[in-house]
């Protein structure tokens, strides 16, 4: 029994002809009858009543499902194999970087790389550390110090900090007024926004969650949409905000008397040598160099430590 004897017979059943299947096949009705009848010696039966049409006997439609199995399953080895010839990298990124720190250079790898295989994934941080401890990433960016104790094998290839800036529609801050306070803030907008994108909450952040009289929890997007229009006042990540504030549709309240706030992630290999792999190496430089223009790298690169 062999894979083309295996073809053979499914196509013959989805043609419901052998003449049909010969064609398809590109080989001759003599070879498509020699290789069923090669099956058939194989398993001891015939699969196939012949005449005027083709069906199936009780044995060969009992064969049918675990042939097409084990044609399925050649399918993906082989597809498999084929990405490993044109390279496949599986990247996860907390979903608060995408478009700031991950989409440029996955992009750029794209363009160099036209046939790599690419798998690129968003999450929270619970999410991407679950994939780590699945082995299903080459690479990831999450957040940082690590608390998980199960990935206690990781290290930072580089390590990221994000000011945090409290952002506000220019006619709030307006009616704030310069040096604003956190009173007079809440006094103006008595909505603060927080966002999933932290591991723990730092203490600053919960005190303002406490101090302002409506406190929600928030996407980014639509957290966007309610600060722009004036309705709440929220901490960004500030090359979230950088955008928005540069054209003028937002404002860094910068408040006289609240501590500075950031937000650390860290670049880790999902997997002992996966920066032995080219293209995960050149991902990995692409990235370190997004961080760098965007003035957010706050730890050079290092290679991880070997695995115990």
């Amino acid at each position: 029994m062999d894979i083309e004897q295996l073809r053979t017979f499914d196509r013959i059943v989805r043609d419901g002809s052998f003449t049909k299947a010969a064609a398809r096949l590109s080989v001759t009705q003599a070879t498509v009858s020699m290789r069923v009848r090669a099956l058939e010696a194989a398993l001891g039966g015939t699969l196939f009543e012949r005449g005027r049409t083709v069906r199936l006997t009780e044995r060969g439609a009992t064969f049918l499902p675990y042939a097409r199995r084990v044609l399925a399953t050649v399918i993906e080895g082989e597809d498999a194999l084929r990405a490993v010839d044109r390279g496949r990298i599986a990247f996860a990124t907390l979903r608060s970087v995408v478009a700031t720190l991950a989409a440029a250079p996955v992009a750029e790898l794209a363009r160099a790389h036209p046939l790599v295989e690419l798998t690129v994934e968003e999450g929270r941080h619970r999410d991407i550390a679950e994939w780590l401890h699945d082995r299903r990433l080459d690479l990831a960016v999450m957040g940082w110090p690590n608390l998980d104790p199960l990935l206690d094998f990781l290290e930072p290839l580089a390590i990221f900090r994000e000011r945090v800036v409290l952002a506000a529609a220019p006619a709030v801050a307006a009616a704030i007024g310069p040096q604003p306070t956190l009173d007079r803030i809440f006094g103006i907008v008595p909505h603060f926004l927080t966002f999933f994108w932290w591991q723990v909450t730092p203490e600053p952040i919960l005190a303002l969650r406490r101090r302002a009289r409506a406190s929600s929890r928030m996407l980014f997007e639509p957290g966007l949409a309610l600060i722009e229009a004036g309705l709440a006042v929220g901490h960004l990540l500030e090359p979230q905000a950088r955008a928005a504030i540069e054209a003028g549709r937002l404002v860094d309240l910068a408040p006289v008397d609240m501590p500075p706030v950031h937000r650390d992630s860290a670049l880790v290999a999902g997997m002992p040598g996966a920066l032995e792999r080219p293209l995960v190496a050149e991902l990995a430089g692409l990235v370190v160099a997004r961080a760098r223009a965007l003035g957010t790298l706050a730890a050079e690169p290092r290679k991880p430590a070997a695995a115990a």
